[in-house]
């Protein structure tokens, strides 16, 4: 997590964050405390534990409090039942009306998408569609009554790079993508900007796992992207401040690819090489012209 940074751009804000005790959206949740906002950071002890860091929110708020922000944990398992409308509901009545929404809790299986069971897709579909669903359903009301909201969904590549390995995962995530679009264009006259960021590979504690391997994951690095390395969470953190700002007040119903250009289609099955003038008489020799 980056260093303190303290400014009021988001000063009177107030910011729910989910699956913010971790990740891209801990980094986001902390850079947002320390730019003013009042920052409700939603975890699960549940999905923490099963990461080892069942502390991790009480963790991020501390530290938030200890460096002059202002943050509350707020616990709720959107795999409940109803789960957002709890969450938006426990939100508003711990840290006031909720103007500022980013949704990035989401949970993805890394099984063939013939061996997935029904509980599989439930289970994601649950949390990355249906829970965000009902906080949108319960958040947006108060944001169009004000004639503010900024809303932002953290997606994936995945919504048009989808990997055989999770199948479902990067289904849901489309469809969020498809969701942030078509309510872009009904919000925006109520002055809700809504904006989607896809980020690709980031090193996190979910991909933790392919790390054990320290010579596998510098090989999944370096063909992840022409960057040829993981991003970390601060990679994202400006665009999506500006996204989440009260300055933006003219971007809605955008998708940016936050992914060291690894959304980008490749012909030839590999990166290629930028040929800088010096070098180009030694390497039109390899150079196949044709006429």
């Amino acid at each position: 997590m980056t260093g303190k940074v303290s400014s009021s751009e988001f000063a009177g804000h107030r910011v729910l964050v989910t699956g913010g005790s971790r990740g891209i959206a801990a980094e986001l949740s902390y850079q947002l405390a320390m730019r003013g906002a009042n920052v409700a950071v939603n975890f699960s002890a549940a999905a923490d534990s099963s990461f080892g860091r069942a502390e991790a929110a009480q963790v991020l708020v501390d530290r938030i409090l200890a460096d002059g922000g202002n943050a509350i944990c707020v616990e709720q398992d959107l795999m409940q039942a109803n789960g957002g409308i709890l969450l938006a509901e426990r939100a508003q009545e711990t840290a006031g009306p909720i103007d500022t929404l980013v949704l990035s809790a989401s949970i993805q299986y890394h099984v063939p998408f013939l061996l997935q069971s029904p509980a599989d897709v439930s289970d994601q579909i649950r949390i990355n569609l249906q829970s965000n669903i009902e906080l949108l359903q319960t958040l947006m009301p108060k944001m169009a009554s004000s004639g503010y909201g900024r809303i932002l969904a953290i997606g994936s590549v995945q919504e048009v790079a989808p990997s055989p390995e999770m199948p479902i995962y990067a289904m849901t995530k489309a469809a969020m993508k498809n969701l942030i679009e078509n309510l872009a264009i009904q919000a925006a006259p109520k002055g809700i900007m809504i904006n989607n960021i896809a980020p690709g590979l980031i090193q996190t504690d979910r991909n933790a796992f392919r790390r054990s391997n320290p010579s596998d994951w510098d090989k999944m690095q370096s063909k992840a992207n022409p960057v040829g390395r993981a991003g970390q969470p601060q990679d994202l953190t400006a665009l999506a401040l500006h996204l989440l700002s009260p300055e933006n007040t003219f971007t809605t119903g955008a998708t940016i690819y936050a992914t060291g250009g690894g959304h980008l289609p490749i012909g030839t099955g590999e990166y290629a090489e930028l040929i800088l003038p010096q070098n180009i008489e030694s390497k039109r020799k390899n150079l196949k012209i044709s006429s």
